[in-house]
């Protein structure tokens, strides 16, 4: 019997993807079709954590995506000294998603909350306010909270935090481009009843365009979130699983349970 084939239209996460070991573990044939370059921009926040009386005073660092946490593991903390480095990764990060959370954990930060208890921006956001309230109104809203994003992102967790009276700095730790043969390294690796799975609309033009010219092929889709689904849905397709969290189990599970129905 043919192993069932999952493609992953994402870049592979550096040192361990957790989407890949969940899905091969299980007896998956697993592909990853990249469909965006990302970029490291890591000037602006070298910048901040190298003035002492900043990162001195930091106490609070929200992160939302791997691709921020790559930065920080190849570009930013190979450049600091071993004192600064080790005040950064004493901070508290807020992360979205247990990979996230993970991928924190590995690269040596020691406090890290929300995770696999924030699967979006709007939960996380707020838990940091919950949290930081807990500490002391004045004291939490008299410290600014540096926000680790991309060029491209949803002002979600800005937006509610601000709202909250809560002063966030973003800086932009990478950039992202479209590739341009997404379409054709997608057909190279996609075949009758192969599982499809959406982690972000950018990019993904092409191929769905594909998908809905072929609707007889069996092919499923699967979205890792709400934000992608509605996205999906704004196109003309209904994804056959919505996974309930941004993680690879969830994902696993929920393809599983489909196929068990």
């Amino acid at each position: 019997m043919r192993q069932m084939r999952v493609l992953l239209l994402k870049n592979k996460t550096a040192q361990l993807d957790n989407y890949e070991v969940a899905f091969k573990s299980n007896g998956y044939e697993t592909f990853f079709v990249p469909l965006i370059a990302h970029t490291h921009v890591p000037e602006e926040l070298l910048g901040l954590i190298n003035d002492k009386d900043y990162v001195e005073s930091l106490k609070n660092i929200v992160v939302s995506s791997q691709r921020t946490v790559e930065c920080l593991s190849e570009s930013v903390l190979p450049k600091l000294n071993s004192a600064t480095a080790e005040m950064l990764l004493s901070k508290t990060v807020y992360a979205v998603g247990a990979a996230t959370e993970e991928f924190l954990a590995r690269i040596g930060f020691k406090n890290v909350k929300g995770g696999k208890n924030a699967g979006t921006g709007s939960i996380l956001a707020d838990l940091i306010t919950q949290d930081l309230l807990e500490q002391g109104q004045e004291a939490a809203r008299d410290s600014e909270i540096l926000s680790l994003v991309g060029q491209i992102r949803r002002d979600v967790i800005p937006n509610k935090l601000s709202s909250k009276g809560f002063k966030v700095k973003e800086v932009v730790t990478y950039q992202t481009v479209n590739l341009e043969d997404n379409l054709e390294r997608f057909q190279k690796v996609v075949s009758p009843h192969s599982w499809v799975v959406l982690f972000s609309p950018q990019g993904t033009e092409e191929i769905l365009l594909e998908l809905k010219k072929h609707p007889d092929t069996k092919i499923k889709i699967a979205s890792i979130g709400p934000t992608t689904e509605k996205y999906l849905n704004e196109n003309g397709i209904q994804p056959q699983v919505v996974s309930p969290k941004p993680d690879s189990n969830s994902l696993l599970n929920a393809i599983k349970l489909s196929e068990e129905n």
